[in-house]
């Protein structure tokens, strides 16, 4: 059920509004800490800058990172696996990390990003990280608030916000995800359901909005402190201003000895590290080259949000730079000719300057369980894939519409092992540069998510990089 946002805030007292945010970047700082993110799919990197992102976890790998870096990402694109498939790459993950930390002598805080909607493998992840890292004390921080998205959580409930009203993720697209399906926007009760009872709603702690603005921080990392080990607690929030006061918390407890391990969306991620924001990109930001070539859009994100800002985005071009990759052709016994003469159209229209566009047709189609259909999903991830590796003209830009896609096109497209986001485009939408190895080397590449933006968005951000 709706509810006004104003008769909320009318109940709530004022948030406070000290610098929590600088303060938390100087004690993360001072714990001489690091902080690796292991995100489920590539767009939990919307809300930070100058940060890099690994799409390989050895430990060489990992432990020249941590001598270099205190804040990175792991890009596991996990959303589009298997559970079966996630536990085992969660369990190397973190194997390697506990290794990693050991050989640079240095501790690590996790955070488990995930996404703002509630899909994705949960509990699964953060427990298999906990359990590789031999967390044995640790309790589970839940907060999947995204601000820039416009996702927000109060009296336990987690919402979208629309101007002045707020609708429970429960009641939108997102819950009837066919891979990630839930019933309730109660926190509570959504642990609960996707633990399959495991974790009873009534053994997780919660923190509302009247403890969190009215209390001070000893108050509140004292009763951090105080919650029994292998517990699940929630925090509430409805801006940063709640959202950095209850980090401080956290990083207070964490530093009086508690262990944690997070799991959270992309806005507690700078607040964690103290990181300030930091204004949109601008187009002298993110082209660092000059070309005539024209700039590629490939739109494979299925979300109904993705396909109306299609409809809009499409209206830029024209019927020789609009193309539909067919899915049941590409599912067929002749995709590899059929695609390569899409590779082929498009090559000539960037060489001669013409923006493209080009998105799977937007029948769904799905398999017979969860994991048949995820198996279809990379089928046809793989499809755009090849439509990358096959590409000999390099584009002004490129941007990848929707997390599985924005990440097999980075890795196995452009066969990114490094690369560093420089910031956003638009709110929620990261801009990564393109490491050396990579097939185009410093190319811009936005990654845009399928849940982000209004209708306009995807047509505001391809008419400002041109």
């Amino acid at each position: 059920m709706q509810v006004s946002l104003s008769n909320i805030l009318a109940e709530l007292p004022k948030e406070e509004h000290l610098d929590y945010r600088t303060l938390n970047r100087s004690l993360f700082t001072n714990m001489n800490k690091a902080c690796i993110v292991v995100d489920d799919d590539p767009t939990g990197n919307q809300t930070v800058y100058d940060i890099p992102l690994l799409t390989r976890w050895d430990v060489d790998t990992l432990v020249a990172e941590l001598k270099q870096s205190s804040v990175c990402f792991l890009l596991t694109n996990s959303r589009s696996l298997s559970a079966e498939e996630t536990a085992k790459t969660y369990k190397g993950i973190g194997e390697n990390i506990l290794e990693a930390s050991r050989l640079a002598k240095k501790d690590i805080t996790i955070i488990s990003r995930s996404d703002s909607t509630l899909r994705g493998h949960f509990p699964l992840e953060p427990q298999t990280l906990k359990d590789a890292l031999h967390l044995n004390e640790a309790i589970t921080v839940f907060i999947p608030v995204m601000f820039e998205g416009k996702r927000v959580t109060v009296n336990d409930t987690h919402y979208i916000k629309d101007d002045e009203t707020l609708t429970p993720v429960s009641e939108t697209p997102f819950a009837q995800d066919h891979s990630f399906k839930y019933t309730t926007s109660d926190l509570k009760g959504y642990i609960e359901e996707k633990s399959g009872g495991r974790i009873k709603s009534s053994e997780v702690y919660s923190f509302g909005l009247n403890a969190i603005r009215e209390k001070s921080i000893e108050t509140l990392s004292e009763q951090i402190l105080k919650i029994p080990a292998n517990s699940y607690c929630i925090f509430n929030s409805l801006n940063y201003a709640d959202l950095d006061k209850v980090t401080h918390a956290l990083l207070q407890a964490e530093k009086l000895g508690k262990q944690i391990i997070y799991r959270t969306s992309s806005s507690f991620v700078p607040s964690y590290i103290g990181l300030k924001p930091k204004g949109l990109l601008n187009i002298e930001d993110i082209q660092s080259y000059k070309t005539s070539h024209g700039g590629l859009t490939v739109v494979g994100s299925y979300v109904k949000k993705s396909s109306e800002q299609l409809q809009e985005a499409l209206k830029l071009f024209n019927t020789t730079t609009t193309l539909e990759v067919d899915v049941e052709q590409v599912l067929g016994n002749n995709s590899d000719v059929y695609l390569n003469a899409i590779i082929i159209q498009i090559g000539a229209n960037l060489k001669t300057g013409k923006d493209t566009i080009v998105f799977t047709s937007r029948k769904l189609i799905t398999g017979t369980d969860v994991s048949s259909t995820i198996n279809l999903a990379s089928t046809i991830s793989n499809a755009l894939v090849s439509i990358i590796n096959g590409l000999c003209v390099r584009p002004k830009y490129l941007i990848a519409k929707g997390g599985i896609t924005s990440h097999d096109l980075a890795v196995k497209g452009l066969e990114m092992k490094r690369s560093e986001v420089i910031g956003q485009i638009q709110p929620g939408i990261p801009v990564w540069k393109m490491g050396e190895e990579t097939k185009f080397p410093n190319l811009p590449y936005v990654v845009f998510p399928g849940n982000v933006g209004t209708t306009e968005t995807l047509k505001q951000v391809i008419t400002k990089l041109n």
